[in-house]
């Protein structure tokens, strides 16, 4: 099917989150219509508000901006509403909070699948583009293999330990990565969930999937929520996420958001995976970068972090449609700045 043409009307849902925030951002600078789904009007408001701040004209924010509330994303009495007569669907969205939840891999397989099965019933859809995760193709540090990986690949092995509940103790690099496996499993159960749906179904949309790493990078407005706090916390004397989160790939923010709107007006993306991850890193690297250019923050000494990704990745078909990734200083530095530092 070809890419949406201009001024489409694309759904989002989770607008107000960290990524698909930037994802309408670049849509709405593109000319297209944004209907985001969110969980109150006020997130809705100051959403709003960010955009015009950062170059949308008040008036086109009125024209092509609207918002519908989706407080279960299991309903699909919600997600109709939300996506009757739209063009495309970018689904982010993933109604869990804790990564240990014994039920993650059950609702992020049904969330999925919900919203696919409502998006059949709209003929206007033409693509669906789904945010999977890199970790449904390999979890640091402990499902790591010595080939390069790429958009080819799937990490069943981390479906296998969340299914199997294999032990992890006698290995240190499986029981660091441990309390990631039933996320893993989630995002690799519900993409995969997903392009099963599209052959056996057959739905008017086709299907895009993106991949991404550890997101860092300037927030839209708001304070620091899951990874940007992640990556914050080492503006704030706080290593308490450092030790538990394993060294690996990141991406910028942006460029996620852009690669998720380059799926709705890229006609050769369709039916594939792409990665969005720029390089590996280091806590202690990212340390050196905020003491280098945020002197007055409260950086955290080194420590011993354990083992870097060493993973080799194929991300050269994301970066044929991006161009160039923003790099780790960049991010980190534009992260910073979001915060006021």
């Amino acid at each position: 099917m070809p890419a949406l043409p201009p001024n489409s009307l694309i759904a989002i849902t989770g607008v107000t989150g960290y990524i698909a925030s930037y994802t309408g951002l670049y849509a709405l600078r593109a000319g297209h219509r944004v209907r985001g789904t969110v969980r109150s009007i006020a997130r809705a408001e100051a959403l709003k508000a960010a955009y015009a701040k950062h170059g949308i004209p008040t008036d086109d924010l009125e024209k092509r901006l609207e918002f519908a509330i989706v407080d279960d994303l299991n309903s699909e009495e919600q997600l109709t509403n939300a996506l009757r007569d739209v063009d495309g669907v970018l689904h982010g969205a993933l109604a869990f909070t804790e990564f240990t939840d014994p039920k993650l891999v059950d609702i992020a397989v049904e969330g999925t699948l919900v919203l696919l099965r409502v998006a059949k019933k709209f003929p206007s859809i033409k693509r669906v583009v789904l945010t999977s995760s890199i970790v449904a193709i390999h979890t640091p540090p402990a499902i790591v293999h010595d080939r390069v990986l790429s958009v080819e690949d799937w990490n069943d092995e981390a479906v296998n330990m969340f299914e199997n509940n294999l032990p992890v103790d006698h290995d240190p690099r499986l029981k660091r990565a441990a309390p990631f496996i039933p996320y893993s499993a989630a995002k690799l159960k519900a993409e995969r969930a997903a392009w099963d749906f599209v052959k056996q179904e057959s739905p008017k949309f086709d299907l895009v999937a993106i991949l991404p790493a550890t997101n860092i990078g300037p927030m839209l407005y708001g304070e620091p929520a899951s990874t940007t706090k992640m990556a914050a916390s080492g503006l704030y004397d706080d290593q308490t996420v450092a030790r538990f989160l394993p060294n690996q790939w990141f991406v910028d923010v942006r460029d996620t958001g852009r690669l998720q709107f380059l799926a709705f007006t890229t006609p050769a993306m369709a039916g594939k995976r792409y990665l969005a991850a720029a390089e590996p890193f280091k806590w202690n690297q990212i340390y050196a970068i905020y003491r280098k250019n945020f002197p007055s923050a409260k950086v955290p000494e080194d420590f011993e972090e354990g083992e870097e990704d060493v993973q080799k990745l194929d991300i050269s078909p994301s970066t044929e449609v991006l161009g160039e990734w923003i790099g780790l200083e960049q991010s980190l530095v534009d992260l910073g700045r979001s915060l006021g530092f």
